[in-house]
C-alpha cells in the first residue's frame, strides 16, 4: 500500500473507530445506567424499588448484545405490585436501538481490524517511510477527531434538544422514540438529562483517546525520524 493511501485511509477511519469504541463501552456499562438511575432519582419517579432497578441494566445490556430475545421484563414497585415495564411501541424502539448498536459494533470491529492490519504492515516494512506514513495517518485521524468533537461539542452544548431531536429523526424511520414521560417507563428510566450526560461523556472519552493517540504518534514520528537521520548514532571523531 502506498504511503499516501495509507495516510488517507487511516485519517478517515480513525475518528469513527474511536467514537465507535466509546459507544460500545458505554452500551455495555451497567454502572453508567445505574449511576443515571441514582442521579435522576428514577426510583422516586417510577416507584420501582432500587434493588429492582439494578436488575434492569444487565438485562438491557444482554438484550443489546443479542443474549436476550426481548427487552421486556417485570419488576416490583415499592408497594409490592408487579410492573411490566414497556409498552409495545417502546419495545419496537428498543429493537431499533439494538440494531443501531449492532451496526456500530460491526463497523467499529471492521474499522479497528483495518487499522491493525495497516499498522502491522507498516511495522513489518523495512522502510521508515512506511512507518512514518502509518503514524502520520494516525496523527491526522486523531486531529480530525478532535476537530469534529469541538465543532459538534459546541452545537450539542448550545442546542442539545435540537441536536438530540435531529439525531433521532435521522437515525430512526418511525416516531416510536416520541415518548411521554408521564406514562412511558423507558423515558422515565432514561430522561433527557441522562442522555445529555452520556453524549458529553462519549465526547470527552473520545477526545481523550484522540489526544493520547495524537501525542503518542507525534513522539514516535520524531523518534523514527531521528533514527533515520544520516547522522543518527554517529560518533564524534
Amino acid at each position: 500500500m502506498s504511503k499516501r493511501l495509507s495516510i488517507a485511509l487511516l485519517t478517515l477511519i480513525v475518528p469513527p473507530v474511536l467514537l465507535g469504541t466509546v459507544i460500545r463501552i458505554e452500551m455495555n456499562s451497567v454502572g453508567l445506567y445505574c449511576r443515571g438511575f441514582e442521579t435522576y432519582s428514577v426510583s422516586e419517579v417510577t416507584g420501582v424499588d432500587e434493588n429492582q432497578l439494578d436488575t434492569i441494566p444487565p438485562h438491557l445490556v444482554d438484550y443489546f448484545n443479542g443474549l436476550e430475545t426481548s427487552a421486556q421484563m417485570d419488576v416490583l414497585r415499592r408497594d409490592g405490585t408487579t410492573l411490566t415495564l414497556f409498552h409495545d411501541y417502546e419495545l419496537v424502539h428498543l429493537d431499533d436501538v439494538r440494531k443501531l448498536f449492532g451496526l456500530n459494533s460491526l463497523l467499529q470491529s471492521l474499522g479497528l481490524a483495518a487499522v491493525v492490519l495497516m499498522l502491522a504492515s507498516a511495522a513489518s516494512s523495512r522502510s521508515n517511510e512506511d512507518r512514518l506514513g502509518a503514524l502520520a495517518g494516525l496523527r491526522l485521524g486523531s486531529s480530525l477527531a478532535l476537530f469534529g468533537l469541538v465543532a459538534f461539542g459546541v452545537l450539542f452544548a448550545t442546542q442539545f434538544n435540537r441536536m438530540f431531536t435531529g439525531f433521532h429523526m435521522l437515525a430512526f424511520t418511525n416516531d416510536f422514540w416520541l415518548l411521554d414521560p408521564r406514562t412511558d417507563y423507558l423515558v422515565m428510566l432514561f430522561p433527557t438529562g441522562f442522555w445529555q450526560d452520556v453524549f458529553f461523556m462519549a465526547g470527552a472519552l473520545t477526545g481523550l483517546l484522540a489526544l493520547c493517540l495524537l501525542v503518542a504518534t507525534s513522539l514516535l514520528e520524531r523518534r523514527i525520524a531521528r533514527q533515520g537521520h544520516p547522522s543518527a548514532g554517529a560518533e564524534d571523531v
